[in-house]
């Protein structure tokens, strides 16, 4: 069916998943309808968008020339295309500088890393040499890492406890680049979601925990239980981060609050899970200030509307149950708000995710587990 919606701006999405979906259901709300490029029509975004492009990746810059500007909903992307495609005057936000720091690991630590931020130590991972060399120096536990993104569902860090174990996933992954990292005493994993627009003027959401298990993060807390001077900390490294690689749109900054400090983890230039709840706990959602970042248009309030603010992840198992089914039962648990992506299940696939806001974290969270395994047709955890 054609899109018969009016649309103000020539917005192109590059992306299926939810964050392409929730993308476009911001642009929507402000009267914008993007074209979508998609690559399924059962993919989540193109449940949501009609009129949604199905083509190969490698037709991005004809997709892009029917756009003014240009966003991606993940880095799986070609940066010497992008790279193009700004040289020939298309605009791509965030532009292929952010996007190459997103992207590669390692040229975001050394770029970041030269400016002042502190990450863990790390390698480059080139075979069994690098990995005896970093290990003489910094022992184990260690954490391998893809220095790529891969799809939604692989796997992109272990954690290795000697020798072996970390030849096994070398060997493993031997398609893939791989760096070495210093194990760190984690205390909190914390996420600073910024949106910032072309000319520099930027906002900064509350600092969120999250709680990741097997890979998968599960949980997210927002405002996060931290101290003043962590949070100031956090949120003014993010907000300087952001500006150093130049960001347009919203980028999310992933910190570990060690025992010995706050280190930055990783950088995502586009929405993070970390920002759901802000859908239901901020005036204006990471999603509508992405959308308004990269068309160049005044950014909206950014704080908690709540005190507390909990999201679990719906994430499919092994019993390959379908949350849509039980949406009657999470429905009924009154305060909790359901998001599914129209995804079909599968084991370790991120299906949905349900937000609680309250007064008190606890009875937040407890709401929120209670939607999440109602969804899911079992006991709350």
């Amino acid at each position: 069916m054609p899109n018969e919606l009016p649309s103000i701006y020539p917005l192109g999405i590059v992306g299926s998943g939810q964050i392409a979906r929730m993308i476009h259901s911001a642009a929507v709300k402000l009267g914008i309808t993007p074209q979508l490029m998609a690559e399924d029509s059962g993919d989540s975004a193109a449940l949501a968008a009609p009129g949604a492009s199905f083509r190969h990746p490698d037709a991005i810059a004809s997709f892009a020339e029917v756009c003014e500007v240009v966003t991606f909903e993940h880095e799986r992307i070609d940066l010497g295309m992008v790279e193009h495609m700004e040289a020939a005057g298309q605009i791509i936000r965030p532009g292929a500088r952010t996007l190459r720091a997103a992207m590669d690991k390692v040229y975001q630590r050394r770029v970041l890393i030269g400016k002042g931020f502190t990450f863990a130590p790390f390698a480059e991972l080139r075979g069994p040499d690098d990995l005896i060399d970093f290990t003489n120096m910094f022992g184990f536990p260690a954490v391998i890492k893809s220095v790529r993104s891969g799809g939604q569902a692989e796997r992109g860090a272990w954690v290795v406890d000697n020798q072996n174990d970390a030849l096994r996933v070398m060997a493993e992954q031997i398609d893939r680049d791989l760096m070495i990292e210093q194990f760190q005493p984690i205390v909190k994993e914390l996420v600073v979601v910024v949106a910032r627009r072309v000319g520099g003027n930027s906002r900064c959401y509350p600092v969120a925990e999250t709680t990741n298990t097997d890979g998968f993060c599960r949980e997210i807390r927002a405002p996060a239980a931290i101290g003043t001077r962590v949070k100031t900390e956090a949120l003014e490294t993010a907000r300087a981060i952001a500006a150093d690689l130049d960001s347009v749109g919203v980028i999310a900054i992933e910190f570990f609050l060690t025992t010995n400090g706050l280190i930055v983890n990783e950088v995502a230039a586009r929405p993070h899970n970390a920002g759901h709840h802000t859908l239901e706990n901020a005036p204006t959602s990471q999603f509508e200030n992405h959308v308004r970042a990269i068309l160049d248009l005044p950014l909206g309030p950014t704080h908690a509307l709540s005190k507390a603010s909990v999201t679990v992840n719906v994430i499919g198992g092994l019993d390959s149950v379908d949350p849509a089914d039980h949406l009657h039962e999470a429905l009924a648990i009154e305060g909790a708000s359901i998001h599914l992506y129209g995804k079909r299940p599968r084991p370790g696939r991120k299906l949905g995710h349900v937000t609680a806001l309250g007064d008190d974290m606890e009875q937040a969270r407890e709401l929120a587990r209670r939607a999440e395994a109602a969804l899911m047709n079992r006991r709350p955890s």
